[in-house]
């Protein structure tokens, strides 16, 4: 199981898709991406989570 780096609770893969699905559907669609994003930060740190643990 994943696990949320920033309280050490280990999630599940369905749990962690469902957290990912939720922040990208948060997405503005903004025509010019900043990588300041906190919304992109979140998804490329679910992203991360659930491929370290494959």
């Amino acid at each position: 199981m994943p696990e949320w780096r920033y309280t050490g609770m280990a999630v599940s893969d369905e749990k962690a898709r469902q957290a990912l699905a939720a922040v990208k559907s948060a997405c503005f669609n903004c025509k010019e991406h900043s990588d300041d994003c906190p919304l992109a930060k979140a998804a490329g740190e679910i992203t991360r989570m659930t491929e370290e643990n494959k």
